[in-house]
């Protein structure tokens, strides 16, 4: 299952680089294809090959692992290939994918209602850090990806990210509430919520960089409340 995972991930990485690669060349000429140290062949076979590696180690598993891993390659290459420039479209695949790698552990044994609590936070976590993401790159974008910001007032978009923000510290207290999760990880999740209210506020405030990173450093600290609830349940 690790395996699947980090080859889908990383195909997906490398497919996208490979179809970013005339964007990079104007704006981040050290990444492997922009200099010229891969060709553009090369990343195609290695993405298609690594694609071609997650999908046989999850089909070692079961068919639902399996079809997880199908669906998620197809939904990355098709992404990366034709939707890519509908940057808004993109956001909700990576947070999606984001969510589904709790749902494709879990699909090893059984997918239980706690395990679709912490993918449903992880879901609006992401969601919400891309879309803060566009706001601060909305120049570097812009004639060269369709992003939020480039079809919403600022107001419009900073209100969305705020309720993403606000679905995403409901959710966290989920397991808390109907699973029995613990004094630790309501802690731990109280403080990741506090970090994802002031990534809320640094928005407002017109900092979408530090915004950007505060729900970086806050899902950090979720991924250590996650974490704490394979301790409370072995």
């Amino acid at each position: 299952a690790l395996l699947s995972v980090f080859c889908i991930i990383s195909a997906g990485q490398a497919i996208n680089d490979y179809f970013d690669a005339h964007i990079d060349k104007k704006q981040k000429k050290t990444r492997p294809l922009a200099s010229g140290k891969i060709s553009p062949n090369t990343a195609l076979v290695f993405s298609i090959l690594l694609f071609a590696l997650g999908i046989v180690f999850a089909s070692f598993l079961n068919e639902l692992t399996f079809q997880i891993a199908v669906f998620f390659s197809a939904l990355l290459f098709v992404y990366s290939a034709a939707m890519q420039k509908i940057k808004f479209v993109g956001n909700v695949v990576v947070a999606l994918g984001v969510g589904f790698t709790f749902i494709f552990g879990a699909s090893v044994y059984t997918i239980t209602p706690l395990v679709l609590m912490v993918a449903l936070s992880a879901f609006f976590s992401n969601w919400a850090r891309e879309v803060m993401k566009d706001v601060e790159d909305v120049e570097m974008d812009k004639g060269h990806k369709i992003t939020l910001p480039h079809v919403l007032a600022r107001n419009d978009v900073n209100a969305l990210a705020i309720v993403l923000v606000l679905l995403t510290l409901a959710a966290g207290y989920l397991p808390t509430l109907f699973a029995g999760a613990g004094i630790l990880y309501t802690i731990l999740v109280s403080a990741t919520n506090v970090v994802f209210l002031l990534a809320a506020k640094d928005l407002i405030r017109d900092k979408p960089a530090s915004s950007a990173s505060l729900m970086k450093k806050g899902m950090l600290v979720g991924l250590l409340a996650q974490l704490s609830l394979i301790f409370r349940f072995l």
